[in-house]
């Protein structure tokens, strides 16, 4: 099969390539960039919609407080059902704290997967050697001929 005169040859297209793909990889960066801005617009709003959803919870809450306290108070007085609903509430805060303290102690953020990963390519690329059955005579190739013994590893 021959090329037309029109087409660039195999040494022409390999002298593209470098070029090629330093403005791919530029491109890719600049989507990457506009992806992320783009994902960080809807998360911003998606976070100012919960914080005036728990601005409301907020005080949703504190009328169920006051609601316990008055609902005790029909037994026992105001300030002993006051004094009741806030320790109750307090052992609840507490119990939260302390089961997120033990979940994030259990789930510590670092990458541990990635890097026993990386471990294992480091691993992997510090044993390449040539494996040949006699040493390099000095001053001679340390890489096997064509037709002798010797492999890749």
């Amino acid at each position: 099969m021959s090329r037309r005169s029109d087409q660039p040859g195999t040494f022409e297209l390999l002298a593209k390539l470098p070029h090629q793909i330093i403005q791919l990889v530029k491109l890719e960066i600049a989507n990457a960039k506009r992806e992320v801005t783009a994902k960080a617009k809807k998360l911003g709003i998606g976070a100012v919609a919960v914080v005036v959803a728990l601005f409301f919870v907020f005080f949703a809450l504190e009328a169920l407080v006051v609601a316990a306290i008055a609902g005790v108070a029909v037994v026992w007085p105001v300030w002993l059902s006051a004094l009741v609903v806030a320790v109750g509430l307090l052992v609840l805060a507490g119990l939260a704290i302390l089961g997120g303290i033990l979940l994030m102690k259990k789930n510590v953020p670092v990458p541990t997967e990635t890097l026993h990963r990386f471990e294992d390519d480091a691993k992997a690329m510090s044993e390449v050697r040539i494996n040949a059955e006699d040493p390099p005579a000095a001053g001679g190739s340390e890489l096997p001929r064509v037709g002798e013994k010797g492999n890749w590893r």
